[in-house]
């Protein structure tokens, strides 16, 4: 008892961390605008200056909107089982602790709405993996409760997910995708495993290096992602000037009643006059080549569920200005 006092009245001054947060963002935008720009200074202050600050953050929350439930599940579930193996603190453990139930569930419905399916089956592991942790710290005596959330619970978790995906796994195995694969069978079977103590001895190694290793490769896989996330309308310009038509191709950046301000794909900064131009158009967005055929009755693996039922446009042919030839 006196030792627990005196781990949890150890004062912590963890404020710095709170002042990062905002940092980390403005980090992020003001790199892909340097990556939109091709390292150009003049092009990165023509986009500072022209793009609003909404937009941009708007358009790296709704890329980066699937690592908050990752985080969040993460933590819990790896603070909560050093506790039950260690019985120590750490700021794993009380970041785990700090964490209220309701935050956790928010966390699994936004997972559910916006991982890949192929991502599901994790997501069901670490929830099954989170619900019977948490019954175990918090009814250490309770053995009917252990028994239904440790072990019934996930053994008809992982059932169900089987018998639902079982098409999606075996496309995935007759097309040899072997990631695929490993994403869904894997985690449902291994969430089990993970809802009882580890030995005491490497269960700070264990969870502790999972956690730093999260913590540390995190921020550099959002990087990725954001950098090639659009943050300006594709569009296409049909211009003539001199009897000599040609199609401009690019992200428009601004325009007013004289003219209109184009970034190429390639980075160079076109200003057209509204004179010139005979004709715009907007361009689809390309979005992802799929790299596997695999799919659960129509959902492919690479689409969330929120992709998947939202009301898709009807498929209508690019216009050829889209493809830097003149219309008609």
């Amino acid at each position: 008892m006196k030792r627990a006092r005196r781990v949890m009245a150890t004062p912590r001054n963890q404020e710095w961390l709170l002042a990062l947060l905002p940092v980390f963002p403005v980090v992020l935008l003001v790199m892909r605008l340097w990556y939109a720009s091709r390292q150009d200074t003049q092009t990165l202050l023509l986009l500072v200056q022209s793009i609003s600050p909404l937009g941009m953050l708007t358009a790296v929350l709704l890329t980066s909107v699937w690592v908050l439930p990752a985080l969040i599940l993460g933590g819990r579930v790896l603070g909560t089982l050093y506790w039950i193996s260690a019985r120590r603190s750490s700021w794993l453990v009380r970041t785990a602790q700090r964490l209220p139930s309701w935050v956790v569930v928010l966390a699994v419905v936004i997972g559910l709405f916006s991982w890949q399916l192929r991502f599901l089956p994790t997501l069901a592991m670490l929830a099954m993996a989170a619900a019977g942790l948490t019954i175990r710290d918090r009814f250490p005596h309770h053995e009917g409760l252990r028994t239904a959330f440790c072990y019934a619970l996930p053994l008809m978790v992982a059932l169900l997910s089987y018998v639902v995906l079982w098409p999606a796994i075996s496309a995935a195995f007759a097309a040899r995708d072997v990631p695929t694969s490993i994403l869904l069978t894997l985690p449902p079977g291994a969430a089990v495993l993970l809802t009882g103590p580890v030995p005491e001895v490497a269960a700070r190694t264990l969870t502790h290096g999972i956690a730093i290793a999260i913590a540390i490769f995190a921020p550099f896989l959002v990087g990725v992602i954001v950098m090639r996330a659009p943050i300006l309308p594709l569009t296409a310009l049909q211009v003539e000037e001199e009897g000599k038509v040609t199609v401009l191709v690019g992200y428009l950046v601004a325009g007013d009643d004289r003219m209109f301000t184009v970034l190429g794909r390639e980075g160079a900064v076109s200003f057209v006059r509204n004179e010139a131009l005979t004709s715009r158009v907007l361009c689809p967005d390309p979005g992802e080549v799929p790299r596997t055929p695999v799919n659960l009755h129509g959902w492919y693996v690479e689409q969330n569920m929120a992709s998947w039922i939202a009301p898709s446009r009807p498929t209508l042919p690019v216009d050829s200005r889209c493809q830097g030839r003149s219309a008609g």
